[in-house]
């Protein structure tokens, strides 16, 4: 599972066991206890980060695909034009001979 600002991540598990401080430091928690606390809240902010980086890529992905596609479409339309313009110009000329030619 991939996350992408592990950082994050680790700031969330940190966040999550704060609560927890005092009691390690008055020794109702114990240092065994606190530690596999701090895994488990590590490795539920982990599979919270994959799933949330899964699900921004996701949308991430088809915003850019409907971008790409709306870019070539515009550039056929304009390509379409262009063409349409250079047929009409070529037939309003007397001889024949379009714009560009010599």
């Amino acid at each position: 599972m991939k996350v992408r600002r592990p950082e994050l991540v680790l700031a969330g598990a940190v966040a999550l066991c704060l609560p927890m401080v005092p009691g390690i430091l008055d020794g109702a928690v114990g240092v065994t206890t606190a530690l596999v606390r701090f895994l488990v809240a590590l490795l539920a902010c982990w599979v919270a980060g994959a799933v949330l980086t899964a699900l921004l890529d996701r949308y991430s992905e088809q915003a850019r695909r409907n971008q790409i596609v709306r870019a070539i479409e515009e550039a056929q339309q304009a390509a379409l034009q262009r063409a349409q313009a250079d047929a009409a110009a070529r037939a309003a000329a007397p001889d024949g001979a379009g714009p560009g030619t010599f």
